[in-house]
């Protein structure tokens, strides 16, 4: 059981250190370019930020239930199942070049994202998610 001096040191330090952050953050010395630095480090992870507008896409994206009234509505196109593209942006971003693949025309045939998306029932943005899907499997 940890004693009250063990609490008071770590409630000190924990004082200090919030105090410090602070006083960078007011004197404006503590901002040194983090999402630049961010942005360059995760890149090679393949972790890429999305844009405002992406971002206010998120709920919006995050709706699909797996129905799979999309992919009646427009078909497949290459191998991409298109209830998997809601949440292709959720996946690894190395593989979103094999789904971009998938979004290209194949065969002469494209799928028609437009009538997957009214068709929807909870309004999943498709073309907006295979725009998204293009933009940072090209990055």
């Amino acid at each position: 059981m940890a004693s009250t001096r063990d609490r008071a040191s770590a409630l000190s330090r924990l004082a200090a250190a919030y105090a410090s952050h602070q006083v960078r953050r007011w004197t404006g010395r503590g901002s040194r370019g983090g999402a630049d630095i961010a942005e360059r480090v995760y890149r090679t992870e393949y972790y890429i930020a999305l844009t405002a507008e992406e971002r206010e896409l998120m709920p919006a994206m995050s709706r699909c239930i797996n129905c799979g009234i999309c992919a009646l509505v427009a078909g497949r196109l290459g191998g991409a199942y298109l209830p998997d593209l809601s949440s292709a942006y959720l996946r690894p971003l190395h593989l979103l070049p094999l789904v971009k693949l998938d979004l290209e025309e194949a065969g002469g045939s494209k799928a028609d994202l437009e009538a997957a998306a009214a068709a929807c029932p909870v309004g999943v943005p498709l073309p907006a998610l295979a725009a998204i899907v293009r933009r940072l499997a090209a990055s």
